[in-house]
């Protein structure tokens, strides 16, 4: 039996998987770096695969007694004006990082796992068990642990062998109040050259996250207000959603990696959410994956204790595969005002290729 799993990262997948080790009886050390209640660059949809992942433990009625918003449809709005909106194949859930975190957070540490936070992990020594190099950030104290094995969730895989390669965007996100938009839609603006989303979530609020090219917001010498008056003026719709908005704490701005399965990993080391792999943020199935990721790296860990092997790669690829390349596709089009204003029209009179299309993108 494994006798110790060390977790680096307590977002969506860290928790999830600590949850889930700890509920099957296993020693659980969860590390966070971060004091929670925390906010992320994140566009706060969770797909309705996450959902099923929460199901799965009984989590998913317990979430909604924190008023998640229900998302029925998606729209897509072009620089032009012209939208079209779309029946989502099952019902997704708004909700902000920083409830679902401190939610999931506090669950893993009722199940059973021990938190350390705030601590960073420094360093992973290859060995049976992996020895990890702690530092606790409250008293700057180091110290060494052991694990049987170690899930790196901490968003960035710098830990790994083959670190994510570097991206040229970034993405932003603030909440608002007085957004004047529909709360049971997601809605995507396509605007020059990048797109971004608006989506309701808890308390009246509403969460924007946008995609954009590294040298526009460098344009702005870092200035991510001044760039986001400059989108909001590129989508009339957007703009019309936006007139009477009120900006509810501050912008973030974070690197948006998006890469494969960075396989091999070090040895003992399972990566899961975007440590593992990341995609176009587009199909807002960010955190959904986040979870499955958690649920196929738990399930092959524990089966690995049993059969002595592990095929965990494999289901991976599984989750990212399609979705990969069908949101790098949809961001492109979008992205772009003569593609979006000529696929609208499209999509609007073919509701049964909407639908096909919101399944590629993992719906």
């Amino acid at each position: 039996m494994t006798a110790h799993v060390a977790i680096i990262g307590a977002g969506p997948a860290g928790s999830f998987a600590a949850i889930l080790l700890a509920r099957a009886g296993r020693q659980v050390t969860l590390i966070e770096q971060h004091r929670f209640p925390r906010d992320k660059v994140c566009g706060e949809c969770l797909s309705a695969d996450g959902i099923d992942a929460l199901d799965q433990i009984g989590l998913s009625s317990e979430l909604l007694t924190l008023r998640p918003v229900v998302f029925t449809h998606a729209a897509i709005h072009a620089p032009d004006g012209a939208s079209v909106r779309l029946a989502l194949p099952r019902p997704m859930w708004g909700i902000s990082r920083h409830r679902l975190d401190g939610f999931l957070l506090e669950t893993a540490r009722a199940s059973g796992a021990t938190v350390l936070q705030p601590a960073r992990c420094e360093g992973i020594e290859a060995g049976t068990p992996a020895g990890l190099r702690i530092r606790l950030l409250d008293s700057n104290r180091v110290i060494a642990a052991k694990a049987d094995r170690v899930i790196l969730a901490d968003g960035k895989g710098s830990l790994l062998s083959n670190p994510p390669p570097r991206t040229r965007d970034f993405g932003i996100k603030a909440h608002f109040d007085g957004v004047d938009g529909p709360r049971d839609t997601i809605e995507l603006f396509g605007c020059n050259g990048l797109y971004g989303g608006l989506a309701a979530i808890e308390d009246g609020r509403w969460n924007a996250a946008f995609s954009v090219p590294a040298d526009r917001l460098k344009k702005h010498r870092g200035d991510v207000a001044a760039l986001f008056a400059q989108i909001v003026e590129e989508n009339p719709t957007l703009r019309a959603r936006m007139s009477a908005a009120r900006k509810v704490g501050q912008w973030l701005a974070s690197p948006l990696p998006r890469f494969g399965v960075q396989d091999p990993w070090p040895n003992r080391v399972i990566a899961v959410g975007n440590a593992a792999a990341a995609i176009e943020p587009i199909g807002g199935e960010g955190m959904g994956l986040a979870l499955q990721s958690a649920l196929a790296a738990v399930s092959s860990l524990l089966d690995e204790e049993e059969t002595r092997s592990t095929a965990l790669p494999e289901p991976y690829r599984r989750l990212w595969r399609t979705r990969r390349p069908s949101c790098r596709t949809a961001a492109m089009l979008v992205s772009r005002p003569a593609l979006v204003r000529s696929l609208i029209p499209i999509l609007a009179a073919s509701p049964m290729l909407g639908r096909a299309g919101l399944r590629l993108l993992g719906k």
